[in-house]
């Protein structure tokens, strides 16, 4: 019996069907639009545990798309919202943890002197556009193929094979055409074509994942970001560097930590606030006085709210005084190394992709570092990792539908050994 027909689904197939009458595809994100058997409904998740509908147990990679650096429903951020709940949620104006939150964070990252919060990285993507262009009185942004930067018209595009540097095109019926036209496309990790880009003037910003995380796991080339960096400086245009899923991953200081180079502006998400809505803006006093001043808008009904404010406070006072980080890079090693021996020995061409820190990517294909989207997908057989995850999942185990895992500071050696040996029995079975 395979996973499409197999009762371990069931009462996930009678929810998915239920939601699809109500629910537009089911799914309130086109990213779950495709889970297999069906989308998966979930009722719980504890540490580094899930449970879904039908009773099923997972290992969770995942990890909400990464933002569960804890773990699920941990105890001292499930403390901090329930206390906070006495309080209030929104008043229509401040409360005294935005300062506790704001003071923490710029107290853990020298690079950043002041912030501003809302609810994803897609507005804080979009705030960071808005301030360079308001800065340098430019008009394009520069961003790279195989990078994610939220959903909204601005930033949603893909590339062409036209020109060079790529003309950016529309990714979705419905998408504003003119909006696209002030993105520039470049191939990640090519620094002459990012040159040439700048060398056409009006650029006014560079964005960029300091690591590309949305296709593969794929790390910058030595000297890149040194060499990016240097062009924006010359070019007169901000670095911006999108860490929303490689904040609190590679470190507590992020990527820019991790490779010692820092942006003129800087995202942060996901794991910022342990899976409660909160984004953060961070960056000089300076380039910031204009939306303090009111001069640059930035408004939202719900930022800052009071338990999404809690939860980020809880994470980063645990993530500064427990260091959890040592072990998540252990335990992310020896999965990484496990699964690397488990190819040796059954010789299925599993590769795994892994720079550091608590996040690592499988993939079939050509062993070796990737440096671009294409050469990712010219060594990635897609049909294969979709059939190795799905065995995953019917044993247990489930990392992203991509292919990349997380590991959270609620995995132990036990659970990572229960995971390679799914790998084992779904490696076999392919």
């Amino acid at each position: 019996m395979t996973a499409a027909n197999s009762p371990r689904y069931d009462h996930s197939r009678t929810e998915h069907a239920r939601r699809k009458k109500v629910i537009a595809g089911g799914v309130n994100s086109n990213v779950r639009l495709h889970g297999a058997p069906v989308p998966l409904t979930f009722v719980r998740g504890e540490g580094a545990r899930l449970w879904d509908v039908d009773g099923n147990a997972y290992i969770d990679y995942a990890a909400g798309m990464g933002p569960m650096v804890l773990g699920h429903n941990h105890p001292t951020v499930t403390a901090a919202v329930q206390e906070s709940l006495a309080a209030g949620q929104l008043f229509a104006g401040q409360h005294q943890r935005e300062a506790e939150f704001a003071e923490a964070l710029v107290g853990a990252l020298p690079w950043i002197e002041s912030i501003r919060m809302g609810m994803s990285g897609t507005e804080m993507d979009l705030l960071a556009v808005r301030i360079a262009r308001a800065t340098t009185g430019h008009r394009k942004i520069v961003r790279f193929a195989g990078h994610y930067h939220g959903w909204l018209d601005p930033l949603f595009v893909d590339m062409s094979v036209t020109t060079d540097p790529l003309a950016p095109v529309p990714l979705t019926a419905g998408q504003s055409a003119s909006a696209a036209t002030d993105v520039i496309m470049c191939e990640w990790n090519d620094l002459a074509q990012l040159e040439r880009a700048l060398e056409g003037g009006d650029i006014a910003g560079v964005l960029m994942e300091p690591v590309m995380c949305n296709v593969g796991l794929i790390p910058p080339s030595a000297g890149y970001l040194e060499g990016v960096k240097a062009l924006c400086r010359q070019h007169g245009a901000l670095f911006i560097v999108d860490e929303v899923i490689t904040g609190f991953r590679l470190g507590l200081c992020g990527a820019q930590g991790f490779y010692g180079i820092q942006g003129d502006i800087s995202i942060y998400a996901k794991a910022i606030a342990s899976g409660f809505p909160l984004a953060v803006l961070g960056t000089s006093d300076g380039l910031l006085a204009g939306v303090g001043s009111g001069k640059i808008n930035h408004s939202g009904t719900y930022n800052a709210g009071v338990s999404s404010v809690a939860a980020g406070v809880a994470t980063l006072r645990f993530l500064i005084d427990n260091n959890p980080y040592p072990e998540m890079d252990r335990l992310t090693c020896h999965l990484t190394d496990g699964l690397r021996r488990l190819d040796a020995e059954l010789g299925v061409g599993l590769v795994v992709d892994h720079i550091g820190g608590s996040m690592l990517q499988t993939r079939f294909g050509r062993p070796g570092p990737m440096t671009s989207r294409a050469e990712f997908a010219a060594n990635s057989d897609e049909d294969r990792l979709a059939r190795f995850l799905g065995h995953l999942q019917d044993l247990g185990v489930r990392p992203t539908s991509r292919g990349l895992w997380f590991v959270s500071a609620s995995h132990d050696e036990a659970l990572i050994g229960k995971s390679l040996d799914a790998a084992r029995e779904a490696l076999c079975r392919l």
